[in-house]
């Protein structure tokens, strides 16, 4: 184009400068090829971010969710625990619910129970509320942990009764044993159907995951960085040229 437009300004009779002409066309033909350079850098970029997010990116989401979910429970109760861990592990088995999404609800739990074999109970309780009333476990958790921290029932409107002074030992075995009476079993029983079936083969297939995502972790944690720092440099190149 600018080209073009030189030779127009001769034709029309402007003044035209032999000399600084090829000049102006080299820095065209630079300017051109700089850009072309660039947009082959940021096609490789957005390629580069689509190819770890499409394949090793949801393994390490899966291993991300459960390392978020430990963490919660750490949090909430003060120390790592590899019993609830594993307990967690051993609903997933019989449950239709991921260990991930189990934590979280024991995390919940354990705001208001230290004790670890009360958090168990309390699970356990929770998940068959869940599963009978179709809740989301978290929501049930909520519900659960708020009857035990405080003086409101909060499982009322669903029939479960509960006794005992707040936090005490009698009030977590009052909610537990209204919630077994009314809805015992339910979590358990649900595994039996096809839907049950498909959804605890799922559950294993992200455990896989979550194991393949922790040992990659490392590696895409360097991509992230990586990409970060390039996806930085090209909105700063921007921005100057836009100056």
């Amino acid at each position: 184009k600018y080209e073009a437009a030189l030779r127009r300004l001769n034709v029309t009779g402007g003044k035209y400068n032999d000399k600084i002409a090829p000049l102006g066309i080299k820095n065209s033909r630079l300017l051109s090829n700089s850009f072309a350079t660039l947009r082959s850098k940021l096609l490789l970029l957005a390629f580069g971010a689509a190819l770890v997010n499409k394949t090793i990116g949801s393994l390490i989401k899966s291993f991300a969710q459960q390392e978020l979910a430990e963490k919660k429970l750490e949090s909430a109760l003060g120390k790592t625990s590899s019993k609830l861990l594993n307990h967690a592990s051993s609903l997933q088995k019989v449950t239709k619910f991921g260990d991930e999404t189990i934590i979280s609800a024991q995390a919940l739990i354990a705001a208001f129970v230290k004790d670890e074999d009360q958090i168990k109970a309390a699970t356990e309780a929770t998940l068959d509320l869940a599963a009978a009333k179709g809740m989301d476990l978290n929501a049930a958790a909520d519900l659960v942990s708020k009857t035990l921290g405080s003086s409101t029932n909060s499982l009322s409107r669903y029939g479960v009764s509960v006794e005992g002074a707040v936090g005490s030992t009698k009030r977590l075995e009052s909610l537990t044993t209204s919630i077994a009476d009314t809805f015992g079993g339910q979590a358990k029983a649900q595994t039996e159907t096809l839907d049950g079936a498909i959804i605890q083969m799922q559950n294993s297939m992200g455990d896989l995951g979550e194991v393949i995502g922790e040992s990659l972790a490392p590696i895409v944690m360097d991509l992230a960085r990586f990409f970060k720092r390039a996806a930085e440099r090209l909105s700063d190149f921007f921005k100057e040229a836009a100056e």
